[in-house]
């Protein structure tokens, strides 16, 4: 999930799933009503602590991951890194050789 109504719209499918009303997911979380409202239909932005709560009470847990872990998980195409480790580049650099040592033979 990237963005803030992509957020509010898994809380929301959750809540309906759930079958909680706004005012009854407001009351579990500690937040009123109006709070609840605007930030399931993607109007505001929630705090973290505010999301942790809704997110919880939902049956969610968010999760920090790093975004290798997200592209594997989502089949995305790893971008080619631009900072190689010493091991890195001296394979590369036998290969290379390798490479043009059997194109003379």
């Amino acid at each position: 999930m990237k963005t803030l109504q992509e957020f509010a719209d898994a809380l929301t499918e959750a809540q309906k799933a759930r079958k909680l009303t706004a005012r009854e997911l407001a009351d579990s979380v500690g937040l009123s009503d109006l709070s609840v409202r605007k930030i399931l239909s993607g109007q505001t932005a929630p705090r973290l602590t505010n999301a942790m709560a809704l997110a919880s009470e939902l049956g969610f847990e968010l999760v920090l991951v790093p975004k290798e872990v997200v592209q594997s998980i989502s089949g995305a195409p790893k971008k080619p890194r631009s900072v190689l480790s010493n091991v890195e580049r001296r394979l590369s650099l036998a290969r290379k050789f390798g490479e043009d040592d059997q194109g003379d033979k």
